[in-house]
């Protein structure tokens, strides 16, 4: 006969048996669970170091485009744009910043809204005003290939190249008159010399020709030479300018020469005033004895009357700069001319009496410049006019 003990022990057996190995089931299943969890934040840890990384790689990438660019969505909400178009647009940031909603009408809402409602790629220019004053960009919207159709915008800076085409352009219509002048007086008499044999054969009437056509010959060769100068100085990579070390002070006293005959036949003094000496200076000495020529030339040139005093002068700062002045007592220059004196053609004298190719002030800027320097002006009619050119320490 079955003992009831046994038997109640098999019953036990056979019902806690599922429950043991349910619970181990469990156990283990909680175990991998926990395990799983641990692989997930794992996961999602490295998933956010690499979207980490990715955009701190999409945002030195994007720096050093060196240009202002943004990418947006067609409703004109921004996805990311560097620090470049951030000041461009004048914003402290533009991510997430819907442009089409914040900008007042402008030409630049007018290109983005125009990128936006368009599927093909948009260039055009555009005029934007800046502290430092107006700037031009040149401005391509792409559409991108993406599920969000996505426009990359770049905007790439023209002003300089406009300046320049403008400067070229005004350069080449001012030098083409000038040398019309000439051209049509030069013409103007030989045409009479040749088609009139009475007048070829007066010697009075030949003589006045011929010096005249030498007058005009003589203002084109120059012309022509300062405005092959001036582009050589706005070159200075071209290897035309040279660098050695010379004596200023010896360069000055051979220009003060190359004008003593001028300066008696006017009643004029020049002063030099030049420390230390020797004054070593380093550059082009070609260049600086043109410079200084061409500024001690127009304050003798402006002012004709007995009496004017220039002097030139030229000392080092503490700090190692060099500073060159040269100055006059003489009429001066009006305050409305001040900022145009440097101008290629510009001339701050009204009456015609001042003969010149309106170039010199103009070469006297770009050399100084091309050795690295500045030149300002300051007038005091009747008082004093002073150029005075500055050059950094350790200017070679």
């Amino acid at each position: 006969m079955v003992s009831w003990d046994i038997v109640l022990g098999l019953m036990v057996i056979i019902f806690a048996l599922p429950f043991i190995f349910l619970s181990s089931r469990v156990k283990s299943t909680r175990e991998r669970a926990r395990s799983a969890e641990h692989e997930v934040k794992q996961m999602r840890g490295l998933l956010a170091e690499l979207e980490e990384h990715v955009r701190r790689d999409q945002g030195l990438f994007l720096e050093a485009l060196g240009v202002p660019f943004l990418l947006m969505r067609p409703s004109g909400r921004v996805v990311m744009a560097n620090r470049k178009a951030c000041e461009l647009f004048g914003f402290e940031s533009l991510t997430n910043t819907n442009l089409l909603r914040v900008l007042p009408e402008c030409e630049l809402r007018r290109v983005l809204k125009q990128a936006t409602e368009s599927t093909e790629k948009v260039r055009a220019m555009v005029q934007v005003s800046r502290p430092e004053g107006e700037r031009i960009y040149r401005t391509t919207a792409t559409h991108l290939a993406t599920r969000e159709r996505h426009i990359g915008i770049v905007f790439l800076d023209m002003t300089e190249e406009h300046r320049t085409q403008i400067i070229r352009r005004d350069f080449v219509a001012n030098a083409s008159h000038e040398l019309r002048t000439p051209l049509t007086l030069i013409l103007g008499y030989l045409e009479t010399l040749l088609d009139d044999p009475e007048s070829a054969q007066d010697a009075h009437m030949r003589q006045r020709s011929l010096g005249i056509m030498k007058r005009h010959a003589d203002r084109m060769a120059r012309l022509v030479a300062d405005m092959l100068m001036l582009s050589r100085v706005e070159t200075p990579d071209s290897g035309y300018l040279k660098q050695e070390n010379f004596d200023l002070a010896q360069l000055v006293a051979e220009v003060k020469q190359r004008l003593e005959s001028t300066a008696e036949n006017q009643g004029a003094q020049v002063a030099l005033s030049i420390s230390p000496q020797p004054y070593t200076m380093w550059g082009d000495s070609f260049y600086w004895s043109q410079v200084l020529f061409n500024l001690m030339e127009n304050a003798l040139k402006n002012n004709p009357s007995p009496g004017l005093e220039v002097e030139v002068s030229a000392d080092i700062a503490p700090d190692g700069s060099k500073r060159i002045c040269v100055a006059d007592n003489g009429r001066g220059i009006a305050p409305d001319a001040l900022p145009y004196i440097f101008n290629r053609f510009y001339r701050a004298d009204t009456t015609g009496k001042v003969k010149g190719t309106g170039l010199g002030l103009a070469i006297v800027k770009h050399a100084v410049e091309a050795h690295r320097g500045s030149i300002c002006a300051e007038s005091e009619p009747g008082v004093r006019t002073a150029f005075t050119i500055t050059l950094p320490a350790e200017s070679r």
